[in-house]
């Protein structure tokens, strides 16, 4: 008597959702790896982001690097729930591609980010915890539906923190 072999995930909506989760966590240790070593090209974020996430987060880590502030520990993610998975892909160059919503509830009470003399530069009213919202989209879907996805937005959400 041979035993079956496990199924293997087939339904493209379940394949979507875990290629976006693994996205978003690699997605928060990239950001992390970018603000801890300056000589980590930024290009690296392409790897992650997209669109206006892109952007944001470049600006950010350019400006971080222009005051030579480093971050210090690692993100970590206490909660992650894919809220939908859209597969429409019917009209990739007016932005209509796949998208997974993913919320998380982040942890940086391990980070600080500090000036080149080792000086904390963050506020002392910063939430160790916090929701955000992530448009994880692929606009290579038809070519690349498992490794195009990237962050696209992201938000913060008013709600109250995970317990983590």
């Amino acid at each position: 008597m041979s035993a079956s072999p496990s199924p293997s995930p087939t339904d493209p909506k379940a394949l979507a959702r875990s290629d976006a989760e693994e996205l978003t966590r690699s997605y928060y240790a990239v950001v992390d790896e970018l603000g801890a070593d300056p000589e980590v090209p930024l290009s690296e974020l392409k790897r992650v982001a997209t669109s206006l996430e892109l952007g944001v987060r470049e600006g950010e880590l350019e400006q971080w690097r222009s005051e030579n502030w480093r971050q210090t520990g690692d993100t970590r993610i206490a909660d992650l729930v894919v809220q939908s998975v859209s597969l429409d892909n019917s009209n990739p160059d007016a932005g209509l591609v796949p998208t997974v919503q993913v919320d998380v509830c982040y942890d940086v009470s391990d980070v600080d980010l500090v000036d080149a003399d080792g000086k904390s530069v963050v506020g002392p009213d910063r939430p160790d915890r916090r929701w955000e919202r992530l448009h994880v989209a692929n606009y290579d879907y038809k070519d690349d539906p498992a490794d195009g996805w990237r962050v696209a937005t992201l938000e913060t959400l008013e709600k109250t923190a995970c317990d983590g």
